[in-house]
């Protein structure tokens, strides 16, 4: 009988003291980060984290993002808040979606996203649904796939409580699609040529093979071949060279890759004039 009873006394020091001690180790963490001794801080959260401390992941996650008492890496950081916060730790969630929402405000597509599902999860606090639908279009539109998918779902099957909206599924859908044919292909755009004159009409015929835009141009009866022409994600370029009566043109364009359309920026230079003003104008899909 007694024994048993040191055996049982044995057992319950080995699990109540490692969770004091632990607690213990977290507190004297914290003061380290307030007292801004990062190393001291460091050295008492890394055992924490990796035995799955949520509140220790966050605090550690925070320092990586940071760059206080190490290198700084933002990746290695966000990585430790998430699975701080898919053990529900709210306080993970939180820095989680704020975090995101730098990032998106700074252009970050996947960022855009993110907040969008976290926004729906309640991670920043009680959504609005406007406001989670509005950050997660935005990542959609500029290519995201997995953004105009979930839209696509939600609207079929009135996930998160918006109302189910067939033209809205419809219209996600078929972006995702427009997306996944990329740029390739015949494009046309109407270009006001000045407020009295009517506009042209041009045909755009891209093809990519890698980072190269090839293809040609058809506008006003003339063709022309593209020049320099490079991709980057969504962003594209190219020039036109023109010879007219022994004058050179040349027509430089930046654009956007948007699945249905292409936002594009054309500024010419007819050599004695100097360059033009930008111009401005949307290309579409030839059916």
């Amino acid at each position: 009988m007694n024994f048993f009873r040191f055996t049982l006394f044995f057992l319950l020091l080995c699990f109540v003291f490692p969770l004091a001690s632990s607690a213990d180790q977290l507190e004297d963490a914290k003061t380290a980060i307030k007292n801004e001794d990062f190393k001291k801080a460091f050295e008492l959260l890394s055992p924490l984290a990796e035995e799955e401390n949520a509140e220790a992941q966050t605090n550690l996650g925070a320092m990586y993002v940071n760059g206080q008492g190490v290198e700084k890496d933002f990746n290695k950081g966000m990585a430790l808040i998430m699975k701080a916060a898919s053990q529900d730790y709210k306080p993970a969630k939180l820095s989680a979606f704020k975090l995101c929402i730098d990032l998106a405000n700074q252009g970050d597509i996947s960022a855009m996203y993110n907040v969008g599902y976290m926004c729906f999860k309640d991670w920043g606090g009680e959504h609005d649904n406007d406001v989670c639908l509005s950050w997660m279009e935005n990542a959609a539109r500029l290519g995201h796939e997995k953004s105009s998918k979930i839209l696509t779902s939600i609207y079929e099957n009135g996930k998160f409580g918006v109302a189910p909206d067939a033209e809205k599924a419809a219209y996600w859908n078929n972006l995702s699609e427009a997306f996944a044919s990329g740029i390739d292909g015949k494009w046309t755009a109407s270009i006001s040529m000045g407020p009295n004159g009517p506009p042209m009409e041009v045909i755009y015929n891209f093809k990519t093979e890698g980072d190269k835009l090839t293809g040609t141009t058809l506008g006003g009866g003339k063709e022309s071949e593209i020049k320099e022409g490079k991709i980057d994600g969504n962003d594209f370029s190219f020039k036109i060279i023109s010879l007219n009566m022994g004058n050179k043109s040349t027509f430089k364009y930046n654009g956007l890759f948007r699945g249905d359309t292409l936002k594009i920026t054309m500024i010419s230079d007819f050599g004695f004039k100097g360059p033009s003003q930008p111009m401005t104008f949307d290309a579409k899909r030839a059916e």
